[in-house]
């Protein structure tokens, strides 16, 4: 069973997954993942299943990008577990953790999170074959930018930049755009705990040792220090 974690955006969750399915979930306050809230939580979905440490077979765990705060508390809670009961942990981009959720077979799909600074967090996808293909790294970049590097057909977009961005791309995309907004369209730990087991079958795993998250660009006082 796997032990998901996700704390990218300020609605985050935590989740158990076995066997491709997610056997329960749980969200967190809205705005409150701090590393006692989560740690609640994940005792408490525990309790619930009646599953013990034991039966944990890795940490999965949403590594970004995202709010930079929400990163270093959920990576910090991953790793802890991973220490204390001797576990592997599966680093999960977020952003296909995100576009994973979502069906429809050759689509685009577009996951979006609100960087601030004017910009968003976000990268391409599209369904074939059943699969997820990958069609762009993540990247950090403005929302005009983003519109210059989107294909023709329709794309889906889900995430909360949609909150501020959405319009926008209404706007200029027309019928071509679809979105899926409100808590559906946003991250779950289920989704990470989902791909994290493929990573973990797989053999991707990462050692929590050296586990980051990824921010995509430098925090506020990393970004003024290279000014000074």
């Amino acid at each position: 069973m796997i032990l998901a974690i996700e704390t990218a955006t300020p609605h985050g969750s935590v989740a158990l997954v076995e066997n491709g399915v997610i056997a329960a979930e749980t969200v967190l306050p809205a705005g409150r993942q701090g590393s006692e809230t989560l740690i609640t939580a994940v005792a408490g979905l525990l309790d619930a299943r009646g599953v013990a440490p034991a039966g944990i077979s890795c940490v999965a765990v949403s590594a970004g990008p995202g709010s930079f705060t929400g990163l270093r508390v959920g990576m910090a809670a991953a790793k802890g577990y991973c220490f204390g009961w001797g576990l592997p942990m599966a680093l999960v981009s977020t952003l296909e953790a995100l576009a994973s959720r979502f069906p429809g077979e050759r689509r685009f799909i577009c996951p979006v999170l609100d960087a601030r600074k004017k910009e968003v967090y976000a990268a391409l996808f599209r369904r074939e074959g059943g699969s997820l293909l990958r069609l762009s790294p993540d990247l950090a970049v403005p929302p005009g930018a983003l519109l210059d590097r989107l294909p023709g057909g329709e794309i889906v977009f889900c995430g909360d930049g949609l909150r501020s961005y959405g319009p926008m791309l209404r706007d200029r995309l027309g019928e071509r755009a679809a979105f899926i907004e409100g808590a559906e369209g946003l991250p779950s730990a289920g989704a990470v705990g989902v791909l994290g087991e493929r990573i973990f079958l797989g053999g991707g795993l990462s050692d929590p040792r050296l586990a980051v998250p990824a921010y995509i660009r430098p925090s506020e006082a990393e970004f003024k220090r290279l000014l000074s």
